[in-house]
């Protein structure tokens, strides 16, 4: 840019993406175009099914920015549907130990290593090529899953890790928790470098992303529609 400050796709240390539950066309054609790490289309209580997710993976096939999905639940079917999309990621929302993961992995495998049909689907490539299967990441945002951080950062099943500080300072307030939530967030994150596993944390602006960065994010999420109400704001009040 003119003035020296960093775009979003820019940032020096990592990847950056945004998180959207309105995956429009507007909006993937731009992120395609600024050079937009990855998009995770938020599917968990939003009410997106796994054809609008298909419909995101259409539209960025062959361009570098990936598909990424927070699923809904960690029931099989569900994670099943959304690995058929063809996503290139699924982001496991309410994990809290190494057991769902396990479970996860096995319901996104093709055998031996799991229980997932050889369906006809975008993923195979309609029933040609069974060797494309999602990455796993897990969502650390609750107590258990923070304690159990160790467990969840040495397994190979695993791409990686998000966290979400707002679900996990609620789950902490629900038990009547004190922990500071910043400093249990900086822990998860030291925690998954120093096992050498990706770790990303959300953002809302480019200065957020440099701040998440600067913590030992190795990637970071805009959330697409708070930061688009952020930016109505500043205009309308300026």
């Amino acid at each position: 840019m003119a003035d020296g400050s960093p775009t979003l796709h820019e940032a020096p240390h990592g990847p950056v993406g945004v998180l959207t539950a309105h995956p429009d066309r507007l909006l993937l054609q731009q992120a395609a175009l600024a050079g937009v790490g990855f998009v995770v289309v938020d599917a968990e209580q939003t009410g997106l099914q796994p054809a609008d997710v298909a419909a995101v993976v259409g539209q960025l096939a062959g361009l570098p920015t990936e598909v990424h999905v927070r699923v809904p639940d960690l029931a099989p079917a569900t994670l099943v549907a959304f690995a058929n999309t063809g996503a290139d990621e699924l982001v496991l929302p309410q994990v809290r130990d190494a057991g769902d993961v396990r479970r996860a992995h096995e319901a996104t495998r093709y055998a031996p290593a799991g229980t997932r049909s050889r369906q006809v689907s975008a993923a195979s490539d309609f029933g040609t090529d069974f060797s494309r299967e999602p990455r796993l990441s897990v969502l650390v945002e609750n107590g258990d899953a923070v304690a159990n951080a160790e467990k969840l950062a040495a397994l190979d099943l695993l791409a990686g890790a998000w966290v979400g500080p707002t679900d996990l300072a609620d789950d902490l307030a629900r038990q009547g928790r004190t922990e500071d939530v910043q400093e249990l967030v900086g822990r998860v994150v030291d925690v998954f470098r120093a096992a050498g596993r990706p770790i990303g944390l959300p953002a809302v602006d480019a200065t957020g992303v440099t701040a998440a960065f600067a913590r030992g994010a190795d990637r970071v999420a805009v959330y697409f529609e708070k930061s688009l109400r952020l930016l109505l704001d500043g205009l309308v009040a300026a």
